[in-house]
């Protein structure tokens, strides 16, 4: 049994503040800015190597002394960047909450970049994205991502080597100035810790930032359809990547989600069906759902061997339009919101991914999970079907790696 919850919030010096209490050892927390890849404007791939940033010292500890120090809270300390935030996260025994705010605070307000650990960590991004260069399904996807969406969404989270090798340690520094302030961020404790424990240390700590400006994102664009072919020089696999639009309100969002689990990628889906199982053409298919607060995409990919490309793309865009024409069956949504339902169980159970899962939530004005998982049951078949047809009508990038 899930234990019992009492959540609250409240604002400090304009930082946006999530407390949830349970009966737990364990406190998680999570910090997520309004800083995501999104944000880079004319240095792509800015953001992302500014969260890298937030582990190589601050104004009072170096790289060494900040990791040794996360390490003896005993905790698991992290970060993650999308494209609309910045996601900084620590999850410690309740008694450590106090030093874990500490740290945290420590890189929000005072990280430094210093032009030498910043040759370092860069040389450390080029590597990750020649690693994403060389992955054949991620180029697939990223070519197909690239030419859906134009504007602040139209390059790779981590940017490109060109790009990564132009940004300097000012760049860096301007950027963590503008958007590392309390206006633009969302804190999120889930765990033991009490409401006025937590009220107590949140002043003691992040009292040092004044409220700043909330930053707007720069605008997005969903281009029309197109399909990309790339080759594969000598590899002895095909590969497919759809990217379509999705409407970014809460409700069409979630009824996407339950039909993409009857369509998608887990052994009782449809695509998995007919792709693997059926026809045998591949090992791999995956399906996603990606949004922010003004645009979301469905990504579906698989691989094949080279000779069947062509019979994989069409496979794949037979049973996505099938699935809009036939609808779905009582037994196939039963499944899928038993899944779903699942899935935010395991979040309740989750100190830290709820803390996430709070923090972004309020950051970018989705509904909080609990409000969610009510929303996802009282959708009605006749929505979730006619959602996923205007999925399937709504412009889309096809990638081929041949």
């Amino acid at each position: 049994m899930t234990a019992p919850r009492t959540e609250s919030s409240f604002v400090h010096r304009g930082l946006r503040v999530i407390h949830q209490r349970n009966d737990s050892p364990l406190t998680g927390v999570a910090v997520a800015v309004r800083a995501g890849a999104r944000f880079d404007r004319e240095r792509p791939g800015l953001a992302h190597l500014a969260e890298h940033m937030l582990f190589q010292g601050t104004r009072s500890l170096d790289q060494v002394s900040l990791n040794r120090r996360a390490a003896e809270l005993g905790g698991e300390h992290n970060a993650d960047t999308g494209y609309e935030d910045i996601a900084l996260t620590f999850e410690v025994f309740n008694e450590d909450l106090d030093d874990a705010l500490g740290l945290l605070a420590e890189q929000f307000y005072h990280t430094q970049v210093d032009d030498r650990s910043l040759r370092k960590e860069r040389r450390v991004v080029l590597e990750e994205i020649r690693g994403r260069q060389d992955d054949p399904a991620d180029r697939t996807y990223q070519r197909a991502w690239s030419r859906l969406f134009g504007g602040s969404l139209g390059h790779a989270v981590c940017g490109t080597i060109a790009s990564v090798k132009d940004i300097d340690a000012a760049d860096v520094r301007g950027f963590l100035r503008r958007h590392f302030v309390h206006s633009n961020t969302v804190l999120a404790i889930v765990g033991g810790a009490g409401l006025e424990s937590v009220r107590r240390l949140v002043a003691r700590h992040f009292r040092d930032g004044a409220p700043g400006r909330r930053q707007q994102p720069p605008p997005a664009r969903v281009n029309p359809s197109a399909e990309q072919r790339l080759r594969n020089g000598t590899g002895n696999q095909s590969f497919v990547s759809i990217v379509m639009a999705v409407p970014a309100r809460p409700r069409p969002l979630l009824a996407t989600g339950v039909a993409l689990d009857v369509v998608g990628a887990d052994p009782d889906s449809r695509l998995f069906q007919e792709v693997r199982e059926r026809l045998g053409l591949s090992y791999e298919v995956s399906a996603s759902l990606e949004w922010g607060p003004d645009w979301a995409a469905v990504s579906v990919t698989a691989s094949a061997s080279r000779s069947q490309a062509q019979r994989l793309q069409r496979t794949v865009t037979e049973t996505l339009t099938a699935a809009a024409e036939s609808g779905f069956g009582a037994d196939e949504l039963d499944r899928a919101r038993k899944k779903i339902r699942y899935r935010h169980a395991l979040l309740a159970e989750s100190r830290l991914e709820r803390a996430l899962a709070l923090a972004e939530s309020t950051l970018l004005g989705f509904p909080h999970p609990d409000i969610a998982a009510q929303m996802l049951q009282d959708l009605e078949s006749a929505e979730i079907e006619s959602q996923w047809r205007r999925v399937c009508a709504a412009p889309r990038v096809t990638a081929v790696l041949v």
